[in-house]
C-alpha cells in the first residue's frame, strides 16, 4: 500500500513538473518572438502587391518540395513548375503551415490542460478547428475557383490573424501565470534563507531602495522587497510613488477589507524598521467595519467606471482644449477666464480621480486620466507623490502633511507653527496668495521632484524620462500661453491675459481644498498628541464637508465637498461618494466621532477665514 502511495506521489510530481515545463517552453522569449514575427508576416502579406513572382528552382529544392507535398496531410497548391518556384504560393504555404503548427503545438495542448469543464474545451476545439481548416481550403479555392485577389487576401488574412491573436492571448495569460509562479518560488527560497532573527534596517538604508529595479516598501514597520512583484501589481506603478517609504495607509485604504485583515504576502518580507515610530493605529476595527459595510453595499467592481464621471470627463477635457485653442488664437479676457475655469474643472473632475485610480477600473485609463494634470501644464507624478502619500496618509499632521510644508512661513495653519508679526494680516493677504497657487504649482515642479516631503516617511521614484517630459510640458506651457500670444498680439496683452488665466485657475483649484481641512471645525494633530489614534478616525476628525445636498457644488468641486468620504475611500469615483455618506455618518455617530459638514460653500469659506484670523493673532485656538 505504501509503495502505491509513493508511486502516486511521484507520478503527480512528474505531471506537475511536465506542466510547468510546458508553460516554460511556451513562455520562452524565443517562442514569444515567433508570435511577433508571424504577426508582422501577416501584415506584410496583406500589404504587398498580389503578383506572380517566379524564382529559379534548384534540383535539390524540387526534390524537397515534392516530398513535402506528398507528406502534407491537407489539400495543397502547386508551388513548383519544371524550372521555377512560385513565390506567392510559397508565402501562402508558409502562412498555412505556421498557423496549423501553432494550432497543433501551442493552442490545442493549452485547451486540453486548461482548468475548464469538458463542454468549454469541446466548443473551443470545434470553433478553432474550423478556423484552422478554413485556411488551406481558402487557399485551394483561390487557385481552383479563381476568387478575386483582394477578397482572397482579406479572407486569408482575417482567418489567420484572428487565430494568431487567440494564441497570443492565451500565451500572454500563461506567461504571466508562469512568471508569477517563478517569482513566488524565488521569494520563498529567499525567505527560507533569512535568519531566524528578523533583520533590521534603518530609514537611511530603506530610502535607497526606491527604483523599479530595487523597490522596498514599509507596511506597519515591516519591510517588503516588492521588486519582482511590481509588474503584476493590480494597481500598476502606484507602488513606485511610495518606493523606499511608508505605505501603510495606502495598503489599508486601497485594498479590499478581506486582504487588509491579513498581513501582506510574507514571501516578500525581508525585515523590519529599526527604531520605527508608528504614529497611527490600524488595529482598531472602526475603519475595517466601515470598509466591509461599504463593500457589501456597493461591490468594489462598481466603485469606478461611472458613466456620469465619463461624460463629465469628456465634456471638461473637450471644453478645456477648445478654450485653449480660443485663448491661443484670440487672447481675450473671456478666453482667459474660460481657460482658467475649465483647466481647474479638468483637474478636479478628471485628474483627481485618475491619480487616485478612481476614474476607471482599467489602470491604463485611470493612469491617462491622471496625466490630464500634465495636459493642464502641471505634473501628475509630483501630485501623486505629495498628495496621495504626503497628504492622504497623514491628513493635518503637522510634521508629515505636505500642505504645511508648502504654505509656511507665508501662512500659519497650525497652532504649533511659529507665529510671525505679518501673520496677523494673513486673513487679508491670503486672497492674493491664492492668486499665485498655479504659478507655484507649475514652477515648483522640479524642486518637488528633488524634495518630495519630510524624511523619512515619504519618498518616491522619478525616472529621467519623467523629468524630460516635464521639461517639454513646461516649454509648451510657456510657448502656447505666453510666447506665441506675445508675438501674435503684444506682450502687454499676452502677460495680462496670462495672469488672468492663471489666477482663475488658481482660485478654482485652491479654494476647494482649503475649505476641507483648514477650518475651525477640522482637527489638527502633531507628533506629541497623535497617541496611536486610529487612522480611519483621524480622516473624519481632520476633514470637513460642505454643501452635500448641492448638485452644483458636487460637480463643480469634483466631489471634493464629500471630503470625508473621499479620504476614507480614495478609490471611489467622486460621482458616487454620496451613496456611502449615510453609512459613514452612522458609523461615526456610533463611535462618538465628530463628522462635520458645512451647509454651504460660503459657510466653509467663512470658517477658513476665521481660522486664519485667529491663528494670525494668537498662539492657540
Amino acid at each position: 500500500m505504501s509503495d502505491l502511495k509513493i508511486s502516486t506521489l511521484n507520478l503527480t510530481k512528474r505531471y506537475s513538473n511536465s506542466f510547468q515545463l510546458f508553460l516554460m517552453v511556451h513562455s520562452h522569449r524565443v517562442f514569444r518572438g515567433f508570435f511577433i514575427m508571424l504577426l508582422l508576416f501577416h501584415m506584410i502579406l496583406l500589404l504587398v502587391p498580389w503578383i506572380e513572382i517566379k524564382i529559379p528552382a534548384w534540383p535539390i529544392l524540387k526534390i524537397k518540395f515534392a516530398i513535402g507535398t506528398s507528406l502534407w496531410p491537407f489539400p495543397t497548391i502547386d508551388m513548383l513548375s519544371e524550372e521555377n518556384l512560385y513565390l506567392r504560393q510559397i508565402l501562402m504555404k508558409t502562412l498555412e503551415i505556421s498557423v496549423i503548427m501553432l494550432y497543433a503545438l501551442d493552442l490545442l495542448p493549452k485547451i486540453f490542460i486548461w482548468r475548464q469543464n469538458v463542454l468549454w474545451k469541446f466548443v473551443n476545439i470545434v470553433i478553432l478547428s474550423q478556423m484552422m481548416f478554413l485556411l488551406p481550403v481558402s487557399i485551394i479555392a483561390y487557385d481552383k475557383v479563381a476568387l478575386p485577389t483582394d477578397t482572397m487576401k482579406l479572407r486569408i488574412f482575417s482567418i489567420s490573424f484572428c487565430f494568431v491573436i487567440v494564441c497570443e492571448i492565451l500565451s500572454i495569460r500563461e506567461q504571466k501565470s508562469l512568471r508569477f509562479l517563478q517569482i513566488n518560488q524565488r521569494q520563498q527560497e529567499k525567505q527560507r534563507q533569512i535568519k531566524q532573527k528578523t533583520q533590521e534596517y534603518s530609514w537611511c538604508e530603506i530610502v535607497k531602495h526606491d527604483s523599479p529595479n530595487d523597490c522596498w516598501i514599509v507596511i506597519k514597520e515591516k519591510i517588503y522587497d516588492v521588486t519582482q512583484f511590481l509588474q503584476y501589481h493590480p494597481g500598476g506603478n502606484m507602488i513606485l510613488d511610495g518606493a523606499g517609504g511608508d505605505c501603510t495607509a495606502l495598503w489599508y485604504s486601497y485594498h479590499p477589507s478581506k486582504m487588509t485583515k491579513q498581513e501582506p504576502p510574507q514571501q516578500y518580507l525581508i525585515g523590519k524598521v529599526r527604531d520605527h515610530q508608528q504614529y497611527y493605529s490600524y488595529d482598531d476595527d472602526f475603519y475595517q467595519n466601515i470598509k466591509e459595510e461599504v463593500e457589501q453595499k456597493i461591490p468594489r467592481n462598481k466603485w469606478q467606471n461611472h458613466w456620469i464621471l465619463f461624460v463629465k470627463g469628456f465634456l471638461c477635457l473637450t471644453g478645456y482644449l477648445a478654450c485653449l485653442y480660443y485663448y491661443i488664437n484670440y487672447c481675450t479676457l473671456l478666453s482667459a477666464i474660460l481657460l482658467g475655469f475649465l483647466a481647474a474643472q479638468a483637474d478636479v473632475n478628471i485628474m483627481h480621480d485618475g491619480n487616485h485610480y478612481a476614474f476607471s477600473s482599467n489602470k491604463t485609463l485611470s493612469f491617462l486620466a491622471g496625466y490630464v494634470l500634465d495636459l493642464t501644464f502641471s505634473t501628475s507624478v509630483v501630485y501623486r507623490r505629495s498628495h496621495n502619500f504626503g497628504h492622504h496618509s497623514c491628513v493635518n499632521h503637522l510634521e508629515l502633511d505636505r500642505a504645511f510644508d508648502t504654505t509656511f512661513p507665508y501662512i500659519r495653519l497650525h497652532p504649533l507653527q511659529q507665529r510671525f508679526w505679518y501673520h496677523k494680516y494673513q486673513h487679508l493677504y491670503i486672497w492674493i496668495i491664492y492668486t499665485f497657487v498655479n504659478f507655484t504649482d507649475v514652477f515648483g515642479t522640479f524642486d518637488e521632484m528633488q524634495w518630495f516631503s519630510n524624511f523619512p516617511c515619504r519618498r518616491g521614484y522619478v525616472s529621467k524620462l519623467q523629468v524630460f517630459l516635464q521639461i517639454i510640458v513646461k516649454l509648451l506651457w510657456i510657448s502656447l500661453t505666453l510666447i506665441y500670444p506675445s508675438i501674435k498680439f503684444s506682450y502687454k496683452v499676452a502677460f495680462g491675459m496670462w495672469f488672468v488665466y492663471n489666477a482663475v485657475h488658481s482660485y478654482n483649484y485652491a479654494l476647494y481644498f482649503s475649505v476641507n481641512h483648514w477650518t475651525l471645525e477640522a482637527g489638527v494633530v502633531d507628533n506629541q498628541n497623535i497617541n496611536q489614534t486610529n487612522w480611519g478616525k483621524l480622516q473624519i476628525q481632520n476633514s470637513s464637508n460642505f454643501a452635500l445636498d448641492s448638485f452644483i457644488w458636487t460637480h463643480l468641486s469634483g466631489g471634493l465637498n464629500y471630503q470625508i468620504e473621499h479620504h476614507l475611500f480614495p478609490q471611489f469615483a467622486h460621482t458616487r461618494l454620496k451613496e456611502i455618506k449615510n453609512t459613514i455618518q452612522e458609523k461615526a455617530k456610533q463611535a462618538s466621532i465628530k463628522y462635520f459638514e458645512f451647509p454651504s460653500f460660503l459657510d466653509a469659506l467663512i470658517s477658513h477665514y476665521r481660522l486664519l484670523k485667529i491663528l494670525g493673532s494668537q498662539d492657540q485656538i
